[in-house]
């Protein structure tokens, strides 16, 4: 998995790429926390590039969404590939994570949150 980063305001935009499962969730984690550490942290996770997301996935994202929570910030994903979203559908992270079609529109919802 590849992850770029990029800084639009005060939000932090994320690229993913690549597939979001046992062996790389782990390392996507890891990467991202240490970034959300501070008060009231502005996340957007673009998932573009994610063609595939497992359990272990999904555990991954929902922990970074807590994380960002309970740091009273704003979190959002984006440009989510159908077979991914059915998965976050299915799973009813649809419902509890905001997510946008396009990342203009993430990057706004965050930044006003």
């Amino acid at each position: 998995m590849v992850i770029t980063e990029q800084t639009h305001d005060r939000v932090l935009l994320l690229t993913a790429s690549g597939r979001l499962d046992g062996s790389t969730s782990a390392a996507f984690t890891a990467r991202i926390e240490p970034l959300i550490s501070g008060n009231e942290p502005r996340l957007v996770l673009d998932f573009a590039g994610v063609d595939f997301i497992s359990s272990a996935g999904l555990r991954a994202v929902l922990s970074l969404f807590k994380q960002t929570k309970a740091a009273r910030g704003a979190f959002a994903l984006c440009a989510v590939q159908p077979p991914v979203l059915e998965v976050l559908d299915f799973s009813g992270f649809t419902n509890l994570i905001p997510i946008h079609a396009e990342r203009a529109a993430a990057l706004a919802a965050v930044s006003l949150d």
